[in-house]
Formats: C-alpha cells, structure tokens, sequence
C-alpha cells in the first residue's frame, strides 16, 4: 500500500469510526429518553388495572380487600395485603405484575405525601416497613 492510499483510507476509516460513534451515541440518547419519559401510573391507575385482573382470575377474597382499601385510600394495608397475594398460588405472569405494580404506585403516593408532611402517611410507610422486616 503506497503511502497515498494510507492516508486516504485512514481518513475515510477515521471518518467512518466518527459517524459510528456519533450513531452509537445517539441511539444511546434515544433510549434514554423513550424510557424515561414513560409515567408511573397513579395508585388509582394501578388500582383500576387491578380490578381488570380481578375480573380475570375470578373470586380471590386478598385481592378485593387490597382493591376496597386502596378505594378508601388505606394504601397501608393495601400494600400489605398486595404483599400476600405475591405468594398465593394460581396467579399468572400478568397478574402478578399488576400487583407489583399497584403496590409500588400506592408506596410511591405515601411517600410523595410523606415528604410533603403527611403524618398519617408516614405512619403508613413505617408499618409497611414493619410488616416488610418480619
């Protein structure tokens, strides 16, 4: 290889590896950007998604008692019940990910009013814990 043609094809290598880099980084970017822009979904998105799985698994007492409290805003033991419906047999991929993600949105309401003062919501988070730790 003359040395010209090193020149010429390490610039266009060069050039090439620039673009590479720079498409590299801006698919990086978008994926950042699609996955943060996604919502949580509000503890009453998350309750009424649940009563969709209600409806799907049939009668399951655990679930419509965690759905009537979250109703009446008892997230507490909402969350509390969601976490023993987690381990009852019988339930789906999809169902169990409701209630996850219905259980998260209720903590993530208690803590967003925690932080704003709300005693009664901190004295939620705090049995949660408790019945977390046990």
């Amino acid at each position: 290889m003359n040395p010209h043609n090193f020149g010429r094809f390490f610039r266009s290598y060069t050039l090439a590896f620039k673009l590479s880099s720079f498409s590299a980084a801006l698919l990086g970017v978008l994926v950042v950007l699609s996955t943060g822009c996604q919502r949580e979904p509000s503890a009453q998105e998350a309750v009424a998604q649940l009563e969709k799985t209600l409806s799907a698994v049939g009668r399951h007492d655990a679930l419509s008692f965690a759905i009537a409290a979250a109703k009446t805003n008892d997230f507490a033991i909402g969350v509390i019940t969601l976490q023993q419906v987690k381990t009852s047999p019988g339930l789906t991929a999809d169902q169990l990910i409701s209630v996850e993600q219905a259980s998260q949105a209720m903590t993530a309401d208690l803590v967003r009013r925690a932080d704003a003062g709300d005693a009664h919501a901190k004295a939620s988070l705090e049995l949660i814990a408790q019945t977390r730790s046990q």
